[in-house]
């Protein structure tokens, strides 16, 4: 049982989970395909070998870092972002205290379905980046919104 599962309110259940874009790790992919590259350069093999555990060892960090263990969580009352594998980071906004829902997408970000959501609760804004599927998100926020007000 995770973190969330675990922190849920009595009567309280997931409505949505959203997830992280796969293009974060572009970066840590392209590290790891220059380190299969570097294997083939024409030096010792031990040291080639050497040199492309070390990049492959640093892809891998690179990569778990940028994970971070993020989860983002529309519930019916709340919407919670954790942060953190070892060290952890929550954030827990009342869906009764949101006052704005926004989504900022850039060319790339449309073409490939991923963009920042933006939540506004009085006087604090929280950036939730590189969200798939960002405007479903958006939506299931409103939609537990709206819950909230008819009950």
């Amino acid at each position: 049982m995770g973190y969330i599962q675990k922190n849920l309110m009595t009567g309280e259940n997931i409505a949505y989970e959203a997830r992280q874009h796969g293009i974060i790790y572009t970066g840590p992919i392209i590290l790891a395909l220059v380190s299969f590259c570097a294997f083939f350069i024409p030096i010792d093999t031990w040291i080639n070998a050497c040199i492309c555990a070390v990049l492959l060892f640093i892809a891998l960090c690179w990569a778990i870092s940028i994970y971070g263990g993020r989860q983002y969580v529309v519930t019916t009352n709340r919407l919670i972002f954790k942060r953190g594998i070892i060290n952890r980071n929550s954030h827990e906004l009342l869906l009764k205290k949101c006052e704005g829902v926004q989504v900022d997408q850039t060319i790339f970000g449309r073409i490939f379905g991923y963009g920042t959501v933006i939540v506004t609760t009085g006087e604090v804004t929280n950036r939730y980046k590189y969200i798939s599927n960002p405007l479903r998100f958006t939506t299931k926020i409103h939609e537990q919104i709206s819950n909230l007000k008819e009950e």
